[in-house]
């Protein structure tokens, strides 16, 4: 019996999912706002600087003529108003050719001559020409100094010094906005991812449920959905799976139920075959019997008529399973009230027709042998109706003759009761002492080995030969044996029957 194991309780999808994104659309979030916020901050740097040329381009290009002409109250003016007029800006200062200062934000610089800082240094990633210090003051500056011309001459040079802080603010400002901006959409995506997550797995809890009530019989639960994407379908497949199960289960009620009624079938059936061989003085009877469904088509039976007679039937019902079983009850029925009635294998099978034909449907009919063995007068009378010929073998010389006699089945409806006698003969034949005698069904010669060769009569024959000084008892045993040999364990295709009377010497062993 297999144990089923039950999954340990644990994390939900939804419980999951949750704890997935928090930790993953999070760090994503962050990463991004780390790299966009780098970038940021060096975009921004290099955009100050450019504007801090551009002031100073434009104090360049303002200072030109004042600077020819030796106007130190215009060139004043010019450094206090782009200081005045652009934030950021720490100083502002206008230098000839020899580095004197003729106008400086700091009017006490003026008149002096201009040297770099101590500990200024080119600016990193920034374009060239400009300096980066910090002041006597402390403040981290960027110099931007371009020449000022007439023409292909340089008289002097523009200086703009712009604050580092003024770089940091904007970052800061930048930094605010990038954070405000991830953590809104960090919020919003998350709340929208959650609220997807409930909904499929709302729908999925459902599923589940679904499959657990299912599982646990109850299938003919509802199961309804209006969603059209992965999850319908599941619930599509489920309710088609409650609808197949259940198909399926009814089916396998119907079959065990048929199971049922088929044992009890093959159960009255073999109550209704001997049960033992008949006992009688000079003969020696062996039989065999083996359905291929549940239940069988064939039907032997021995019926003792008086005398130290035996009446022996060997017949084929056209139909196996259920269907046969019955024609070969109701077979039985009208041979053994027959059999009292009638003395003659002729007599018996015209009445057995007669009355068969009327119940028998349309589509099945019986073939059947019929012997009447008489020891004590050595003889054998019988009727072959439509079946196999059966074998009566001589062991004193050796040989083996089919019995035979013209006759049509028992049971087609076009034959009425005189047509079917007419046709219908009878035989008799010497049944000497040590005499053997052998009536089978199709099943025998027509059974099938593997590589689809039929069993046939001339090995029948040889074992009657081989085994019939033997008696009855060893016929049957080595046509058995040699039958499953042959057949190799293949499915029985067929009912296989057969039956063998020897006559004995009186009083012989038994």
């Amino acid at each position: 019996m297999g144990i089923t194991v039950l999954p340990r309780g644990g994390l939900g999808l939804k419980a999951k999912f949750t704890l997935w994104l928090a930790v993953f659309v999070p760090g994503m979030m962050s990463a991004a706002y780390l790299y966009f916020s780098r970038h940021e901050q060096a975009a921004l740097a290099a955009e100050i600087q450019l504007r801090g040329r551009a002031i100073c381009s434009s104090l360049a290009s303002a200072a030109e003529d004042p600077l020819v002409m030796r106007d130190d109250l215009a060139l004043a003016k010019l450094v206090t108003d782009a200081a005045a007029r652009n934030e950021g800006v720490v100083s502002c200062f206008i230098t000839d050719a020899g580095n004197t200062i003729w106008a400086h934000t700091d009017v006490a610089l003026v008149n002096t001559v201009h040297r770099e800082p101590a500990g200024s240094k080119p600016a990193a990633g920034g374009p060239a020409g400009i300096l980066e210090y910090r002041t006597l003051q402390g403040t981290e500056v960027f110099e931007i100094a371009l020449p000022i011309a007439v023409g292909s001459t340089v008289i002097g040079r523009a200086h703009v010094a712009i604050s580092r802080e003024s770089i940091r603010q904007a970052i800061a400002r930048a930094r605010r906005g990038v954070a405000l901006m991830t953590g809104a959409i960090m919020a919003v995506g998350l709340a929208g991812l959650l609220l997807l997550v409930s909904l499929i797995i709302g729908s999925l809890r459902q599923v589940t449920a679904d499959i657990e009530a299912i599982g646990n019989g109850e299938l003919d639960r509802p199961i309804a959905t209006s969603r059209r994407d992965e999850v319908g379908k599941i619930a599509m497949a489920v309710k088609a799976m409650a609808v197949k199960l259940k198909r399926a289960r009814r089916q396998l009620i119907e079959q065990e139920r048929m199971k049922r009624e088929l044992q009890i079938a093959r159960d009255i059936q073999t109550a209704l075959l001997p049960g033992a061989e008949p006992a009688l003085p000079g003969l020696r009877v062996a039989s065999f019997y083996r359905a291929a469904a549940e239940v069988g088509g064939d039907y032997f039976d021995f019926i003792e008529t008086g005398g130290g007679r035996l009446g022996l039937v060997v017949a084929d019902v056209s139909g196996k399973g259920v269907a046969g079983s019955m024609v070969m009850t109701m077979l039985r029925s009208i041979i053994r009230l027959e059999a009292a009635r009638c003395d003659s294998p002729h007599g018996l099978i015209s009445a057995v027709h007669a009355a068969l034909r009327k119940d028998i449907p349309e589509d099945m009919f019986v073939t059947l042998f019929y012997a009447v063995l008489d020891p004590a007068a050595g003889r054998i009378r019988y009727c072959c109706a439509g079946h196999n010929p059966a074998y009566l073998y001589n062991p004193g010389n050796g040989t083996i003759r089919a019995l035979k006699t013209a006759g049509q089945p028992l049971g087609v409806s076009f034959s009425d009761e005189r047509a079917f006698g007419e046709r219908l003969q009878e035989a008799s034949e010497a049944f000497g002492e040590g005499a053997v005698f052998v009536a089978y069904t199709d099943g025998v010669t027509e059974a099938v080995g593997p590589g689809q060769e039929q069993f046939g009569e001339r090995r029948v024959e040889e074992i009657i030969r081989g085994s019939g000084s033997e008696g009855a008892a060893a016929i049957k045993r080595e046509l058995a044996a040699r039958l499953e040999a042959f057949t190799g364990g293949q499915p029985q295709a067929d009912d296989i029957t057969f039956v063998i009377a020897q006559r004995i010497a009186d009083g012989a062993d038994r």
